[in-house]
């Protein structure tokens, strides 16, 4: 569903703590094509979830409508030690989406009436708050029944039908490269993170780090030589939120070009349970192949189709061996869903790097 978002690059501050973020002065510039330039006299905070960038739910009221609270989420790094330049990347690439991408799509995502930029590469965005509306975030501890997973599976094949916006947007990144380099996490650190108990009883051949880079090298020759998918990045189970239209995706920071089975391979594995995961994917794959041809995406054979999901499951546990921000519990119940599915599908022969 297209939606009209709104830019702010009138070098208005980026905030860089929580303070800053829900001060209503700030707030009154940045929401100021909402509001029509009037004040923000209350800002009521109704949740701060920390991430890899934080989000910060809050209800707002202006000044020429003190009655009525509009319910907003700023998404942006505060409070954060992470590196600015890196955190400017991504901030960056998901504004980008927001105001080049997003109004041109029929799949359900947030709407987002301002996102601020400064000269320095920050960004912010201020996006509805689907929590208030009625929304509400999926969970890991929550698996997806195969239904609701068809359900996700409708919403990515419209993503990927419609990458001809590539062509007018550059700016996407390519490929898998930044992931294969491994320039910011050595392997010796990821193969130490999958045997901190995340892994526990998989496979050792599983949980070998090289392996595990050696398979990204691959895929990322494959992804840069091979038809380009607009994809979403990050399809993990808590990136989706249910409406009472049906599901969407929100977290759009690794949003690139690639196979169109990074995202599904990814998707189906970290939804539902191993068992079911097992016995539907196949079934899980051929109906996304179904909803493509049906949205006008570009075909893709069944045999083909199976051989390149197959071949896509580690960049899911790469995601997830490296993750080191997001509750332990959550951590291992994704790492052991896209272990088993690595393991299951015997990707790292299909793609070579083991005998």
């Amino acid at each position: 569903m297209a939606q009209a978002n709104k830019t702010i690059s009138s070098g208005l501050m980026i905030p860089e703590t929580l303070q800053e973020a829900i001060d209503p002065a700030w707030l009154g510039e940045a929401l100021a094509s909402v509001s029509g330039n009037s004040p923000v006299i209350e800002v009521q905070l109704a949740e701060v979830v920390k991430a890899m960038a934080a989000k910060v739910r809050i209800g707002v009221r202006f000044a020429n409508d003190p009655e009525t609270v509009l319910h907003y989420c700023v998404k942006g790094f505060l409070d954060t030690d992470q590196d600015r330049q890196s955190t400017g990347e991504v901030t960056t690439r998901e504004s980008n989406f927001y105001t080049r991408i997003a109004p041109h799509l029929s799949m359900r995502v947030p709407a987002c009436p301002s996102v601020v930029t400064d000269d320095s590469g920050q960004a912010i965005m201020i996006m509805e708050d689907v929590i208030a509306t009625g929304g509400s975030f999926c969970d890991t501890h929550s698996p997806f029944t195969v239904e609701q997973a068809r359900e996700t599976l409708e919403q990515i094949a419209l993503l990927h039908a419609s990458s001809h916006l590539l062509e007018s947007n550059p700016w996407i990144p390519r490929g898998l490269d930044w992931m294969a380099e491994s320039k910011h996490f050595p392997q010796s650190w990821i193969h130490q993170q999958m045997h901190d108990g995340r892994g526990k009883g998989l496979p050792e051949s599983t949980l070998d780090g090289g392996n595990l880079l050696a398979g990204l090298r691959v895929l990322a020759d494959q992804s840069r030589e091979g038809p380009q998918t607009l994809l979403h990045g990050d399809t993990h189970i808590a990136n989706v939120y249910r409406t009472a239209d049906g599901p969407g995706f929100a977290d759009w920071q690794l949003i690139k070009s690639a196979n169109w089975a990074i995202d599904v391979a990814y998707h189906i594995n970290c939804v539902l349970p191993v068992a079911l995961a097992e016995q539907y994917e196949r079934e899980l794959v051929d109906y996304y192949r179904d909803a493509l041809d049906r949205h006008g995406g570009q075909s893709v054979d069944r045999e083909t189709a199976w051989d390149e999901y197959c071949r896509a499951t580690p960049y899911g546990l790469y995601l997830w061996a490296i993750t080191t921000r997001v509750d332990p519990a959550k951590t291992k119940e994704n790492f052991q869903r896209l272990g088993a599915a690595v393991t299951r599908s015997d990707a790292y022969r299909r793609l070579g790097v083991m005998s």
